[in-house]
């Protein structure tokens, strides 16, 4: 009797859930390389890197995201909204995609679908600062001063207690 197929099968069933939990941690440190060149100022090298991460691992939702988030620091709203959109149809609970979309479509003029998402986000993660942030912005260009000063004060605190 051939053991080598036996010994491949031991092999996939121990070592393959290796494999599999070894990916993520392989991506956080993709996604964190990217982000990190971005902010050393190379940016289209950022891009570069979280375009590569991708094509590697194309389910990952969160290097979707840091791809809009790049793009959308670049000033390339279409193609951060589809990257948003993506990270959304992979995981529809990502408060970091739909606070991303939500920008755009402040910065796009549609305020109250802006509101919405943001809004939504907020429910899914209820402390994130720049959701706050975002919000603040969308009720003053709405003219509610009040609503954007509530938002702008929670952003601050959050802030101040995650600088702690």
């Amino acid at each position: 009797m051939n053991s080598k197929p036996h010994f491949l099968l031991f092999i996939a069933l121990v070592i393959g859930p290796c494999w599999v939990h070894a990916a993520p941690s392989n991506a956080a440190t993709c996604e964190k390389n990217a982000s990190t060149l971005a902010h050393e100022g190379k940016l289209d090298e950022g891009l570069a890197a979280i375009r590569q991460c991708i094509t590697d691992n194309p389910s990952q939702a969160k290097a979707h995201i840091v791809l809009g988030d790049l793009l959308l620091e670049k000033g390339d709203l279409q193609q951060a909204m589809a990257s948003f959109d993506k990270a959304l149809e992979l995981q529809p609970r990502s408060s970091a995609a739909k606070t991303g979309k939500g920008i755009i479509l402040s910065k796009n003029g549609d305020l109250k679908a802006a509101e919405a998402i943001l809004t939504d986000a907020l429910k899914l993660n209820p402390d994130p600062v720049r959701t706050h942030y975002e919000l603040g912005l969308i009720y003053e260009k709405l003219g509610d001063i009040k609503g954007a000063l509530a938002h702008f004060k929670q952003g601050i605190s959050l802030y101040e207690k995650e600088t702690r």
